[in-house]
């Protein structure tokens, strides 16, 4: 009985070390998205949403025709013409809740 108790005691001793570490992994998690973040890349138009605001996109240059990497690419709402077909880099806080990656621009230089 008193082996059983010990086996105890140290399983819920592990059980809560795993509990303590996931929950300080969850505000971690939860910053990364609200960085800011660097792209570099040309600006291309993507169309319109059902509401009518336009959509623009950008593909991270560092990541074209690198077989081993995948593209990386975003969409930015708003009005982004006057940088169609530019070279531009894009600063801003990647959008969290959406299908694709949705940048809300903070600056273009």
């Amino acid at each position: 009985m008193n082996q059983q108790l010990t086996k105890t005691k140290i399983m819920l001793a592990v059980v809560s070390v795993l509990a303590v570490m996931v929950a300080g992994a969850v505000p971690a998690f939860a910053q990364e998205g609200a960085e800011e973040i660097t792209v570099t890349g040309v600006i291309s138009d993507e169309g319109t949403k059902a509401d009518g605001t336009p959509v623009y996109g950008i593909t991270d240059e560092t990541t074209l025709g690198k077989e081993w990497y995948q593209e990386v690419g975003y969409l930015m709402e708003g009005d982004y013409s006057a940088y169609v077909n530019k070279r531009v880099t894009v600063h801003g806080m990647r959008q969290s809740g959406h299908a694709e990656r949705v940048l809300d621009v903070t600056w273009i230089e």
